[in-house]
């Protein structure tokens, strides 16, 4: 395995008292898998991804990395926010390269890695740009070249497209499925969209109200490109949101 949790729990003091997010869970992540995290608001989805990149410490618990516990970040995480979380005042062209600069990378394999995202993400044309003058589509395929040329073993997102309108929504979608399978890393996915969920995935985990727990995980076998309005994918479309939205509450409560 890739990724290991084991019994992991994440408790926040606030308010005088522990808040407890996520609550003895346990999952696995294989090599070269695209695993999507869904469920409830509050239910820990951008903590996991956070405690993966070793961003924050868990509670109790372990989580490893390779076999190895996660300590802190490391070059072979990369992670891909869905603010972008981009560099105002660099191009395009030093923003992708911003983390090779920061290991001290020479410049034959800087020029390599940049040419070679620039034309994986089609942004030769913005090279020089800035990110004010970028879309936010652009933006998040910076986002995702500046992550990529680090060659990470995995590729962590948390909701990079939720902030994008539909059409621009299902056209990055398809390019992370085309990036998936060029660079043949794993990737693990937080997002409120259910049906980006199944179009993605390999297995779906989907987690509890707070504090979080495994509530089910879903091994999604359709074959790509995947149908959305296809019967097969509806099924697994309205098993998820039966997990996800108790009887009780209104499915717009969860978006």
């Amino acid at each position: 395995m890739l990724v290991t949790l084991e019994n992991v729990t994440k408790a926040y003091h606030a308010g005088g008292q522990n808040v407890e997010v996520l609550s003895n869970l346990s999952m696995s992540i294989q090599e070269k898998e695209f695993v999507c995290i869904v469920g409830p608001s509050g239910s820990g989805k951008s903590t996991i991804l956070k405690m993966i990149a070793g961003i924050e410490e868990t509670t109790s618990g372990n989580i490893r990395f390779e076999g190895q516990k996660i300590a802190g970040p490391s070059l072979e995480k990369g992670f891909v926010f869905q603010d972008y979380a981009l560099f105002p005042w660099l191009t395009v062209r030093k923003n992708i390269l911003f983390g090779l600069e920061m290991a001290n990378a020479n410049s034959v394999l800087k020029k390599k890695r940049l040419e070679e995202y620039l034309d994986l993400l089609d942004l030769e044309k913005a090279v020089d740009l800035y990110p004010s003058q970028l879309s936010g589509g652009m933006k998040q395929r910076v986002a995702i070249a500046r992550a990529l040329c680090l060659k990470p073993k995995l590729l962590l997102m948390d909701e990079p497209f939720a902030a994008l309108d539909p059409f621009l929504r299902q056209k990055l979608q398809l390019e992370l499925l085309r990036i998936w399978n060029a660079e043949n890393i794993t990737f693990v996915l937080v997002t409120h969209d259910i049906e980006e969920a199944i179009y993605l995935a390999d297995r779906i985990i989907v987690l509890t109200p707070s504090p979080g727990k495994i509530n089910e995980i879903i091994s999604v076998s359709l074959p790509r490109p995947r149908l959305r309005t296809s019967q097969e994918f509806i099924q697994v479309r309205n098993k998820i949101l039966d997990l996800i939205t108790p009887l009780n509450l209104l499915v717009s409560s969860y978006i």
